[in-house]
Order: structure tokens, then C-alpha cells, then sequence
């Protein structure tokens, strides 16, 4: 069987799980949740797959290694993974039940690097059981704070980072085709694809606090026009010292700025069906 047909598999039952979960529930706090498990993972899998090289997907979608070990990477941790602790929550599994479906995913990640179609390094399929517990924890964390009727701010901020961080990053991702239209330059190691994700990850990182702050505390309109403005001044300067550089196509750091044009509406968007009153207090 071809390799890319188990993956196929698995966003298939991504997507049952999210409808049975949603169907169930009839909350559109479940996409919140998928979301911000997903948002939870991010930097960790930025860590372990491209700084620490502790395994390397094998799909086999594209015939680009780099991208289709990134698009694996995507199916793991922006489809299952976050799906399986939506279903956790929705259906309010027990631990014994949590422990279980920790263990099951242990076993599929033992089992793909037998197929060949997932190769671990220095990683192990033990690892992946101890970090789905803590992930399955703090999923449960965040679903109870999504219920609160009245949240902390430190939680509503966060809840929209995390939200916000995920759509850009999604957007980013598909519209710079996985890296082809521009790259980040910069000289933190000797491994340009490392300085590109790391530098990505800071971008976002900033952007996202930014944008949080922003339309999640209470300002005057001057002030969050500020916080747009530094963005601005923020992606010129990445254009204007060469950090942001195109690939051979006619665009240039003002690129950036739409992204987040377009992640933000979709941020209110979400907010407002989850019937959460987070933003513009």
C-alpha cells in the first residue's frame, strides 16, 4: 500500500472525530479547542522535527522531501492529534479511556516507522505516549476555561494568541506553498531551512502577541492603530535588510501584513461562533 494512503487514513478519521465530536456537542468551542491544541504543539514540533532532527515524516504526497515532511507534519499535529483531544473532551472521557487512546497512538507511531513511512532518529514511540498525556491534560485544561463564564484575562489572551497563531500560520503556510515564495535569511545557524522555520516561528510569535493585544484588551482606537503600526514598520524593516526575501516572484514584505488582513476577520469570526465575548472589550 502506498504510503501516502495511511496518511489519507488519517485525516479521514481526523475528520470523523471533529463531526461526531461537533455533532455530539453542537459547540463551535470544539474548533476553538482543535485550534488551540494544535497551537499548543506548534512550537514543540518546531523544536524536536527541525532544530533537534528527532524524526522526519514520509508520506509520500510530493515528490519535495522537505515539503512533504512538512505537509506529514501538518496531518500529525494540525489534524489528528488536536481531533483525538477534541473527542477526548467532547465525549468526556475518562483517564483510563485518555491513557488508552495515548497508548493507541503510541502504537501507530511504532507501527508507521516499521511501514517506513515515519523514521525516527533519536526520537521514541514511548516519547509520543508521555507527550499526548500532557497534551491530553492541558486540552483538558482549556476546554474547562472555554465554559468559564468568567475567564482571567490571562486566559482569554491566550485563547486568542492561540487562535490567532493558527490561522496565520495556516494561511502563511499554504499561501508561501510550503516555503517556495519567499524565505527568511538570517545567520542563527548554518542550515538555512533551520534559520527560515525559527525566524517563521519568531515572526509569528511577535505578530500574534501583537494582534492579541490589540483586539483582546481594552484600548482606545489610537493605541490599537499603534500596535498595527509597528507590525507595519515591523515587516519593512524584515523587507527592507533583506531577512524577507522572494523567491523569484514580484512581492515584497507588505505580503505579511495581508496575512494577518485576512487571519483577523477569520479570528472574529471564530469568537463570534463560540459565542465568546473575548475581543474588543
Amino acid at each position: 500500500m502506498p504510503s501516502a494512503y495511511w496518511y489519507y487514513g488519517l485525516i479521514i478519521l481526523s475528520l470523523v472525530l471533529i463531526t461526531a465530536s461537533f455533532i455530539h456537542k453542537r459547540d463551535w468551542k470544539i474548533l476553538l479547542l482543535h485550534l488551540q491544541t494544535s497551537a499548543v504543539i506548534h512550537p514543540l514540533e518546531i523544536i524536536v522535527l527541525i532544530v533537534w532532527n528527532g524524526y522526519r515524516y514520509l508520506p509520500g504526497i510530493v515528490q519535495d522531501s522537505r515539503l512533504d515532511n512538512y505537509l506529514g507534519s501538518y496531518i500529525s499535529n494540525t489534524l489528528i492529534v488536536p481531533a483525538s483531544a477534541v473527542a477526548i473532551n467532547a465525549f468526556s472521557l475518562s483517564w483510563n479511556h485518555v491513557i488508552s487512546v495515548a497508548a493507541i497512538f503510541t502504537g501507530i507511531d511504532w507501527y508507521f516507522t516499521e511501514l517506513g513511512i515515519y523514521q525516527h532518529f533519536w526520537w521514541q514511540s514511548f516519547y509520543t505516549g508521555i507527550g499526548l498525556c500532557i497534551l491530553y491534560a492541558i486540552s483538558k485544561w482549556i476546554w474547562r476555561g472555554l465554559h468559564d463564564k468568567k475567564p482571567s484575562l490571562a486566559f482569554r489572551l491566550l485563547t486568542i494568541y492561540m487562535i490567532y497563531a493558527f490561522i496565520h500560520n495556516l494561511i502563511a503556510f499554504i499561501s508561501n506553498k510550503g516555503g517556495k515564495l519567499f524565505r527568511f535569511h538570517v545567520n542563527w545557524f548554518l542550515d538555512a531551512e533551520k534559520n527560515h522555520q525559527l525566524f517563521f516561528a519568531f515572526h509569528l510569535m511577535i505578530t500574534s502577541i501583537v494582534i492579541s493585544m490589540c483586539i483582546g484588551l481594552k484600548l482606545q482606537f489610537r493605541y490599537r492603530l499603534a500596535g498595527i503600526a509597528i507590525l507595519v514598520l515591523f515587516n519593512w524593516f524584515l523587507g527592507e535588510y533583506h531577512i524577507f526575501v522572494p523567491s523569484g516572484e514580484n512581492i515584497t514584505a507588505v505580503y505579511l501584513i495581508l496575512v494577518s488582513a485576512l487571519a483577523i476577520p477569520l479570528t472574529i469570526l471564530l469568537f463570534k461562533l463560540a459565542k465568546l465575548k473575548y475581543l474588543f472589550p
